[in-house]
């Protein structure tokens, strides 16, 4: 406004609002909550893949051959399952062959490499496509985790930005883990 050929500042008017950073979940507890949460979500796929992962490498198991002899798919829509069933023959001739279960990702016919479980109830693919499938899971919970230490250092740092070396080498690191997790997906179909 003028006043008098000069111009007059108003005051903001108050709302009655608390600043955003008072407290409650936008701040060091929402953080910290967001932050349990992005792990737990990067841990789960690296936890959950990795007896598959020690089975098709050949870590834990019997080495064998399996022949799936049936898979039934049951459901309709998003709650469509496949279960394939077939027979495992290890090859320890002593051994003799059993029914287990197989990855739902089988057909009918298929024949191939693969490791049992100690249990004998479950045998993984062995072979390079199978390797890869075990993989998908794991890596996309190291996609999800990549960028934590660049979000460390922007949520820890006061004024210190990371360096480019830094940055470069969190890129490289989401890289190759879609990568990987790419080439699971693809292995899981072949």
């Amino acid at each position: 406004m003028r006043d008098g050929g000069r111009m007059r500042r108003e005051k903001p008017m108050a709302t009655g609002r608390k600043p955003a950073d008072s407290g409650g979940l936008g701040g060091g507890l929402g953080l910290l909550i967001a932050g349990g949460l992005w792990l737990c979500l990067g841990l789960a796929p690296l936890w959950y893949g990795w007896p598959d992962i020690r089975l098709a490498f050949g870590l834990t198991g019997q080495p064998g051959t399996a022949v799936v002899e049936k898979c039934v798919t049951t459901g309709s829509g998003k709650q469509t399952r496949t279960d394939c069933r077939g027979w495992f023959t290890p090859n320890e001739p002593s051994l003799s062959p059993q029914y287990v279960q197989l990855p739902p990702e089988s057909e009918e016919g298929e024949e191939f490499r693969a490791q049992m479980r100690r249990d004998g109830e479950w045998a993984r693919p062995s072979d390079t496509a199978g390797r890869f499938a075990t993989l998908a899971l794991p890596a996309f919970g190291l996609l999800v985790l990549s960028p934590v230490p660049l979000v460390l250092v922007f949520l820890l740092g006061e004024e210190r930005r990371p360096g480019k070396v830094f940055v470069r080498l969190t890129i490289a690191a989401a890289v190759a883990a879609t990568v990987l997790c790419v080439a699971g997906m693809i292995g899981a179909e072949i």
